[in-house]
């Protein structure tokens, strides 16, 4: 009986997601199960995880960029209240690993920077550290090549032992419940050969960041891979510039991850890591970054408010996107 319970489950969490999400999406299962790993404690730590931030991570190459600190008192403060004690989004990369595996496929750049999430709700009082999976990643973003997997899976081991060195916690793994058809959405900006790059950049990234901030979003997050500060030295070959943007929307983030039916754990997608990269000698801006879709199936969301407004924002990010001059082109990596 308990197997055919669950097994009703998901049939009505597919028929729903395809009824409001889109008519189209399969339902995909993936051969990996874990979507995050999941570190709880009984208490607070939130000093403890803000030297850890600050001290700690380094230790491992891992550098945490545009950290947002006590974000629930922006929802209380913007939307009148919260059911949060504490929750945070800390953007953290370890660019020794990620730099080189750009370069194989740029896909990576989806959750470059990915999200290590600090949370405390009122109503239980036990504080979540919790990030995605490093197997979920390279699925989301479908990324089988054996030596990425293989270099990119043993960094996030590093991470873990730290935490648990650090911490020590009841560790557990909230389950992938399955994946979309289109879990990304990909980009192609043409443009003619600039007297001046950075001029170039300069024009196209206040375009970007005007689009987005006129339609209620925030620029909440930019990373100069390429360029990146925490190093002088020479990399990413071949690549003229490589960065990713960190979006949210206030909105949508307290609809979701706070408020009625919270479910502060989907801040492990948030916030929008969107990538953008052109190559030496080429006249073209790649741009990519996971569909909220991917949000909704990989979590199993049944909230019929919450779907709607994933289906708003998937469509509306896309249309930005296109009025920008990007024309949509299919997922796979553009190395190829």
């Amino acid at each position: 009986m308990k197997y055919l319970n669950n097994f009703i489950k998901a049939l009505l969490f597919t028929g729903l997601l395809a009824t409001i999400v889109v008519a189209e999406d399969k339902f995909i299962q993936s051969s990996n199960k874990n979507l995050a790993v999941v570190y709880t404690f009984d208490k607070e730590n939130d000093k403890e995880f803000n030297s850890f931030l600050e001290n700690d991570l380094k230790q491992i190459g891992f550098y945490v960029n545009d950290a947002h600190k006590r974000v629930n008192d922006v929802y209380e403060k913007k939307f009148g209240s919260t059911s949060l004690e504490t929750l945070g989004f800390s953007p953290i990369l370890n660019e020794s690993v990620v730099r080189p595996l750009l370069t194989k496929d740029p896909r990576l750049g989806g959750f470059s920077p990915m999200n290590l999430v600090h949370y405390r709700k009122k109503s239980d009082k036990k504080t979540v550290i919790t990030h995605l999976t490093a197997e979920a990643i390279l699925d989301i973003l479908e990324i089988d090549d054996a030596e990425i997997k293989e270099s990119y899976i043993a960094s996030f081991k590093s991470l873990d032992a730290l935490i648990e060195e650090k911490f020590g916690a009841k560790k557990s793994y909230l389950p992938l419940v399955g994946l979309t058809k289109d879990r990304m959405m990909n980009f192609e900006i043409a443009f003619e050969e600039p007297e001046d790059m950075d001029e170039l950049l300069n024009e196209f990234r206040d375009n970007f960041e005007y689009a987005f901030l006129t339609k209620d979003y925030i620029i909440a997050g930019f990373y100069d891979i390429k360029g990146s500060f925490n190093s002088d030295d020479e990399v990413m070959d071949g690549f003229a510039s490589f960065w990713s943007y960190s979006l949210c929307h206030l909105a949508f983030s307290y609809a979701v991850f706070d408020g009625d039916n919270a479910i502060p754990e989907a801040g492990i997608f948030a916030p929008c890591s969107v990538y953008m990269y052109i190559k030496e000698g080429e006249n073209k801006l790649v741009i990519g970054m996971p569909t909220l879709r991917t949000w909704a199936v990989a979590l199993g969301i049944t909230d019929r408010e919450k779907l709607k407004k994933i289906v708003q924002l998937d469509e509306e990010i896309q249309e930005i996107f296109k009025s920008l001059g990007g024309v949509a082109v299919a997922n796979g990596n553009p190395l190829l």
